[in-house]
């Protein structure tokens, strides 16, 4: 029953591809170190180890030869025919590398050339097609943004649980009605949860399932309608497994794609091309629910215009290239000095605009004088030689409660920044009275 499931080529290979710094001479001598041990310390003839493990090795290091092939994409299970090119590499792997299996087997053990041919290749592919995926598609913990992901995967499962739930179920069902057809029970499940959870989620337990399910057969409980478990029963499981299973894997991979698609659709809509900050539409709409949330919990809102001084002069100076470095040095210069709520975006030409939450009158101020510090100090170097500096006007405005609307704030802002510019630039103008917008807008008119 045991040795129904040879998972460690896969795992090797999984591991592998995971991480290829691992691929390098040591490392496959290392691993055929592993192998050889493991069979001496479990009583097996040192020559039918050196035998048998050169079929592992040859299997897993032609897998892994074929995989490195494939795109980057494909590889992680991220396009629409990526399960198709990993089944066909699985194929070809173990087609190939099951020819020293048999050999290996006849010699050794006496068995069928056929017989032994045909359970190295289904064992090996129904492994490479069930247990490789996990490794392709389990996310970096290392990286935040992959931790974060990860989480969020898993407060799906746990709120949206009713998928795995059925899983359960069907495997139950299986286990109870058997028959040749139900090994096929938990496939609708599985297809549910891989529209719900995601692809690392739908990787795991499609194997699970499948490796349970060759266990479930070989030890009987898993009852078939054959009488004893021959090997021609295992082989016959292991291929209809491998099979069912690439139905929830592409099902995975290809909503994958899709969010992907998605995402990417929705940034190019969403964030300026140059800058990469929020665009006019999504900033008006992000900064609405701002001050809606603000709104409800009483809490002032505070809006800021800052605009490049002597933009225009830079372009006919300089260039429209030298003009879009700068606006691409200025908005990530801001970026940097605001917080993870706060709302930033482009309106338009050289002017910016952000929304600060939660802040005291003092702690904007302090935003915006600091903002206006990083410009100054943000050099930026010519193709030509020699540096530019460019410096910034704010206007900042508040409304407290928040009950004027975006426009009004926004257009309150906008006088505080003309009176900047009217005062000399390179300077921050707000939270100023009526009276004091009365007299910008004059001096304005004047300018």
């Amino acid at each position: 029953m045991l040795a129904s499931i040879w998972p460690a080529n896969a795992i090797l290979l999984g591991l592998m591809l995971r991480i290829p710094s691992l691929a390098s001479p040591a490392g496959w001598l290392s691993a055929a170190a592993g192998y050889v041990m493991a069979d001496l310390v479990t009583g097996t003839d040192f020559w039918q180890a050196i035998g048998l493990n050169a079929a592992n090795l040859v299997s897993a290091g032609l897998g892994y030869g074929l995989f490195m092939r494939l795109r980057e994409e494909d590889r992680r299970l991220r396009r629409p025919l990526s399960v198709l090119y990993m089944f066909a590499v699985a194929v070809v792997a173990g087609v190939c590398a099951s020819v020293v299996g048999a050999v290996a087997s006849v010699r050794f053990f006496g068995e069928p050339a056929w017989t032994a041919y045909l359970s190295w290749l289904t064992t090996d592919l129904v492994n490479y097609t069930v247990v490789v995926p996990v490794f392709q598609t389990m996310p970096s913990l290392v990286r935040r943004s992959r931790r974060a992901a990860f989480l969020k995967r898993g407060q799906a499962l746990a709120t949206h649980p009713l998928p795995v739930i059925l899983l359960a179920l069907s495997c139950g069902a299986a286990l109870i009605v058997g028959g040749p057809g139900a090994i096929a029970f938990p496939v609708p499940a599985l297809i549910w949860c891989a529209l719900s959870y995601g692809l690392f989620a739908t990787t795991t337990l499609t194997m699970i399932v499948s490796l349970l399910t060759q266990v479930a057969v070989a030890s009987g409980a898993l009852r078939l309608g054959v009488s004893g478990v021959a090997e021609a029963t295992l082989t016959s499981t292991r291929l209809g497994v491998t099979l069912l299973a690439l139905g929830p894997l592409t099902v995975a991979s290809i909503d994958t794609a899709r969010r992907s698609l998605i995402a990417r659709l929705s940034h190019a809509v969403d964030y300026d091309f140059l800058t990469q900050c929020l665009a006019r539409g999504a900033f008006m709409a992000r900064a609405n629910s701002l001050i809606a949330r603000l709104e409800k919990s009483n809490e002032p809102a505070y809006a800021m215009m800052i605009d490049i001084d002597h933009f225009k002069a830079i372009n006919d100076t300089h260039g429209h290239a030298v003009g879009d470095h700068v606006l691409q040095i200025v908005a990530r210069t801001i970026r940097a000095n605001l917080r993870a709520g706060d709302v930033f975006g482009r309106l338009g030409g050289e002017e910016f605009a952000v929304m600060l939450a939660r802040q005291s009158p003092e702690d904007a101020r302090d935003v915006a004088e600091r903002v206006l510090h990083a410009v100054r100090s943000a050099a930026i170097d010519l193709a030509h030689g020699g540096r530019l500096n460019v410096t910034a006007s704010i206007g900042i405005a508040t409304s407290a409660p928040p009950e004027t609307g975006l426009t009004h704030l926004l257009s309150q802002a906008d006088v505080c920044l003309y009176g900047a510019k009217a005062a000399g630039r390179d300077r921050v103008v707000g939270l100023i009275s009526t009276a004091e917008r009365g007299t910008f807008r004059e001096k304005t008119a004047k300018n």
